[in-house]
């Protein structure tokens, strides 16, 4: 497969999630901040002035060894003070840098047993810092929503910034940008009233990074540019390395290569001089995956080896995955396959004990691509086979994860109405108690009272069936929206599998599957940006769908891959459509703010139940068959489509062994490929 989430500035976004641990958003200047932060001037100086204030910048380089001095500060304070709340949590926040996450944890505990709401809320931002620090946004967030809800308004200024840095990122990295936006904004109001330069500085600069991922490029140079003229004025060598890594990041535009290296170069140098090691090594793991993506893998292998002993050091085993990652992809490109897949295999073995599945995916899909660069096509059949499993598996979990949030939200929302409800009909019920002592005094006005009872019970009656009906519309909302690709507005693999529910016999698929993967797409982003991406996945996503009958059924399958799958065509049919989707994807380039922009796909396909035994398979074998035809049609050249005709196999297994060795299996006959050639390019710009 073309790789898909290691595009020059998406593997460096990547990376930076990790970086900016201590990085928020917007470049215009905030809003006030809300009600709940602090924002009297004796606050602020009194926050501004903390004894904890040199122990927070210092930890920023060296946080394993701030944890050890704070830990002796903590034991000299009184147990539950003020002081004792801030330096506790401070330290447990430095033993999560340093990846001491026993320590980490030890420190929440003790913030707990004190059970005010102010200890509570200082432990969930530990425990949500190491969520963070693992790779779960999800979980952090929930963690900080409950924290930012028990946090008291009495809170420092210097304590509540560290709750809004981790919260934005949090949201951040969990997908969801216009809160992010929103809690950088407060970030940076807050951090100017503070009044300290590296709090200003890096805020800015985590701003610049959300604002980029929310593709407001215009914005979020003008907020970086901010940021380094106050971290230059301040000479503070920890936030220039910071900010110069945005920076890199920023100028992600084919003009801008030799800037990029200029400022990622500078970012180095600068976590050099301050002793930041952690910053160092994945800086230059940044600058590695630099040279890896432009061809010059003896740079990038020595960039990768500089980095390893770094992360040991500072024993941060993300940093030291993604050493070992890109030390195995250089060896890969320089031919030496043997030494990059042990590399490779090393990263692997370590992802996998972390239990970080999306790492272990994005590593298995890089490896498969350079295996198949390096010619190695049936090791590269293999990691990408399990990069496919994998990856399933993660957008289940997510959609699962979101659809769970949302019902839990209805949920939340139809409590709400059924307490309205209930309050409405106390108050109903106390109103006609009243009535009724009226009635001994009043007998007169009992018809009218009762008129009125009876249209007030219509009314709630009438208020019930709407809230039922809403509840039905948002759960009939809910479901599509879990069924459908926000980008293309196709259908998602969770409709597919529901779906193939429906299409399949008795368990096994019926019908003729077709997996189409847009060539070179990581060069379109990359040339073009990815906005421009975006246009070309959401044009190839209408073309397919032009080409199809309304029956027939089209996935955004992931990436650049989309699956059709049709039911009921004779085998010319099914070549003549196959090429027709070869036609519909090239024949016409993309238009994109006035550019052209050349596109071609590969595509594999077969027909089940397979000829000429009637072998009927579940689904999932049948797509592992057609990816790897579409394999073929990408080794080969691209712009073409191989299509599986006679194969023989009596068995499930049978198959399995045909489909990991195709080619060769084409070779001795025990299959039969149909080739078939996408439009030419002469001419294309």
């Amino acid at each position: 497969m073309v790789p898909i989430l290691r595009a020059p500035g998406a593997f460096l976004l990547r990376l930076s999630c990790v970086l900016i641990a201590a990085l928020a958003c917007g470049s215009v200047r905030a809003a006030p901040a809300p009600p709940s932060a602090p924002a009297s001037a004796s606050a602020v100086q009194v926050a501004s002035d903390s004894a904890f204030a040199e122990f927070e910048s210092t930890g920023r380089a060296h946080p394993s060894d701030t944890a050890a001095l704070l830990r002796t500060r903590v034991a000299a304070l009184s147990i539950g003070s003020g002081e004792w709340v801030d330096a506790l949590t401070l330290q447990g926040l430095m033993h999560t840098e340093a990846s001491e996450f026993d320590a980490a944890t030890d420190c929440a505990r003790r913030l707990r047993q004190q059970a005010t709401p102010a200890t509570d809320a200082a432990a969930r931002l530990i425990q949500a810092s190491m969520a963070l620090k693992s790779g779960d946004a999800r979980e952090a967030d929930q963690l900080l929503n409950a924290a930012a809800a028990e946090l008291p308004a009495s809170t420092p200024a210097a304590s509540r910034l560290r709750f809004l840095a981790a919260h934005s990122k949090a949201k951040q990295r969990a997908g969801k940008l216009d809160d992010a936006v929103r809690l950088h904004l407060q970030e940076i109001d807050l951090a100017d009233q503070l009044g300290v330069a590296w709090r200003r500085a890096e805020a800015r600069s985590r701003a610049a990074y959300s604002l980029y991922k929310a593709q407001q490029p215009e914005r979020a140079r003008s907020t970086n540019a901010e940021a380094l003229a106050i971290a230059t004025a301040a000479d503070d060598k920890i936030s220039l390395a910071r900010v110069h890594n945005i920076q890199g990041i920023l100028l992600d535009g084919p003009t801008e290569v030799a800037a990029e290296l200029h400022s990622m170069q500078s970012a180095i140098n600068y976590a050099h001089e301050a002793g930041a090691k952690l910053d160092e090594a994945l800086l230059l793991a940044n600058m590695s995956d630099f040279f890896l993506q432009r061809g010059d893998y003896r740079t990038a292998l020595r960039r990768a080896q500089e980095a390893l002993p770094l992360t040991r050091e500072v024993r941060d085993t993300s940093s030291e995955i993604i050493a070992l990652w890109n030390m195995g992809l250089a060896h890969i490109g320089l031919g030496d396959v043997a030494d990059g897949k042990r590399h490779v295999e090393l990263a692997l073995s370590m992802a996998e004990r972390r239990g970080d599945a999306p790492l272990v995916s994005d590593v298995l899909l890089e490896f498969g691509t350079a295996l198949e660069k390096a010619g190695a096509a049936t090791a590269a059949v293999q990691a990408l086979h399990r990069h496919r499993a994998i990856a399933d598996k993660l957008v289940q979990r997510d959609q699962q994860k979101a659809i769970l949030e949302l019902q839990e939200q209805f949920d939340s929302d139809r409590r709400g109405r059924a307490l309205a409800l209930l309050n409405s009909d106390n108050a109903i019920k106390s109103t006609q108690l009243q009535r009724r002592d009226l009635q001994q005094r009043l007998w007169w006005l009992l018809a009218a009272t009762f008129v009125l009872s009876f249209a007030v019970v219509l009314l709630m009656m009438r208020r019930v069936r709407r809230t039922n009906q809403a509840l039905a519309h948002s759960n009939a909302q809910l479901k599509v929206q879990s069924e459908r690709d926000p980008l293309t507005g196709l259908a998602n693999r969770r409709y597919f599998q529901a779906a193939m529910k429906q299409m399949s016999v008795d368990g096994q698929l019926a019908g003729t599957v077709f997996l189409l993967d847009i060539d070179h797409f990581k060069r379109i982003n990359d040339e073009h940006g990815h906005a421009a991406g975006d246009a070309v996945l959401v044009a190839m996503a209408q073309r397919l769908a032009d080409a199809l009958r309304e029956p027939d059924l089209v996935v955004r399958w992931g990436g650049e891959e989309f699956l059709v799958v049709v039911q009921s065509l004779s085998r010319e049919q099914v070549d003549a459509l196959a090429q027709r989707l070869l036609d519909a994807v090239g024949q016409v380039p993309v238009r994109w703010q006035g550019r052209e922009i050349a596109v071609t796909g590969s595509i594999g396909y077969a027909s089940f139940p397979i000829e000429p035994t009637g072998l009927a398979v579940a689904w999932e074998p049948a797509i592992n068959l057609v990816d790897t035809a579409l394999y073929l049609a990408k080794a080969h050249g691209r712009n073409r489509a191989y299509g599986v005709g006679l194969l023989h196999a009596q068995t499930v297994q049978g198959l399995q062994a045909i489909t990991a060795a195709l080619e060769s299996a084409w070779r001795d006959g025990q299959v039969t490929l149909t080739l078939l050639r996408g439009p030419l390019l002469e001419g294309r710009a």
